[in-house]
């Protein structure tokens, strides 16, 4: 049996469900929404009427329509970036059991773009909003400002967030990895950074700058490119490290993939990893561990950050307080390389 269409859309109506299970239109969505409130059967026969119809439920009009919402925005800066599927993924394991659906965007890096995403997300009744970003437009900052909704920014840790933030302090982590090549005699130590945001970028490069300070060591050795950071641009860019900087002795790459690129090139140069030239990466990726030699890098808990990203919203939505569990922190994993 082929059910009513809504004239111009095509689209199967609730009414249509319940013309065909024989019952009212609130009772339909009460059993979508509020299955507890009615009968076994009864669900079963509008269960019934659902799939054989192909009712797609209007969440966004139900969201509009409630005054509370189970809707929660995530605009994530790009999907390819490493990290940020696990981060999801923590997310979704708060959230999803909570009975909270996500509407999730890609900016793909871009200030502008994240402003209409949000701008549009907004049209519907929200819950919460998490970016993955921490540098918005003007707009967006007063948009957000006037939603008055709980957000978190997540990844990294900032000065100023807008609301909650939940991240790794990378000007650390990298001061970290810097006093540990210093420990092990290197001194001469460069740092390539690419494709970063730049603000990431300065946290980084203001660790490494620190560490050098500290122990009395140059600072001049730093590359940095607008460039994917990928196996390719790794190889592109040691070269010119090296001509520029022959005596360097040890190199910290913002990603594996800059690293591997970058022991790739060594290994076509005959530049020997670690005699020569010992290499870090960031990320603890899977071809870190693989590689040859296994890289040192340094691992982030992207899954535990959206955990407490999700964990720390949903509280906020039922009025609780929340505090932070532990503070996010890197790990440094140490091999071969260096």
């Amino acid at each position: 049996m082929e059910g009513k269409k809504r004239r111009g859309t095509g689209r199967v109506t609730l009414a249509d469900v319940a013309k065909m299970a024989g019952v009212g239109s609130m009772t339909v969505s009460r059993a979508l929404n509020r299955p507890d409130m009615v009968s076994e059967k009864l669900k079963e026969k509008i269960d019934s009427a659902v799939t054989e119809l192909g009712y797609i439920p209007n969440y966004s009009a139900s969201a509009l329509a409630s005054a509370s919402s189970n809707v929660v925005a995530v605009v994530t800066s790009s999907l390819a970036e490493f990290g940020h599927a696990e981060m999801i993924a923590g997310i979704q394991e708060v959230f999803i059991p909570a009975g909270f659906q996500l509407m999730l965007a890609e900016s793909q890096n871009q200030e502008e773009r994240e402003q209409k995403l949000l701008e549009t997300f907004m049209s519907y009744n929200l819950a919460a909003v998490i970016l993955f970003d921490a540098k918005h437009t003007p707009s967006t900052y007063e948009l957000l400002s006037a939603a008055q909704l709980p957000i978190v920014e997540l990844g990294a840790a900032v000065e100023n967030p807008l609301d909650i933030n939940i991240g790794i302090d990378n000007a650390s982590a990298v001061y970290k990895v810097t006093e540990y090549l210093i420990s092990l005699g290197y001194e001469k130590i460069g740092l390539m950074c690419a494709a970063q945001k730049q603000w990431v970028s300065q946290q980084r490069l203001r660790g490494w700058h620190r560490a050098m300070l500290d122990n009395n060591l140059t600072t001049t050795r730093v590359i940095s490119t607008h460039a994917p950071s990928s196996f390719s641009t790794g190889a592109r860019l040691l070269p010119e490290l090296v001509l520029n900087w022959p005596d360097m002795d040890a190199l910290i790459c913002s990603s594996d993939d800059l690293a591997c690129g970058a022991l790739f090139e060594c290994q076509r140069r005959k530049i020997r990893v670690p005699k020569d030239l010992a290499i870090v990466g960031f990320g603890n990726s899977d071809i870190s561990k693989v590689c040859q030699p296994p890289l040192t890098t340094v691992a982030v808990p992207h899954r535990e950050i959206g955990i407490q990203a999700a964990e720390a919203l949903l509280a906020r939505i039922q009025g609780d307080e929340w505090q932070q569990k532990t503070p996010i922190a890197s790990v440094l994993c140490k091999r071969e390389s260096c």
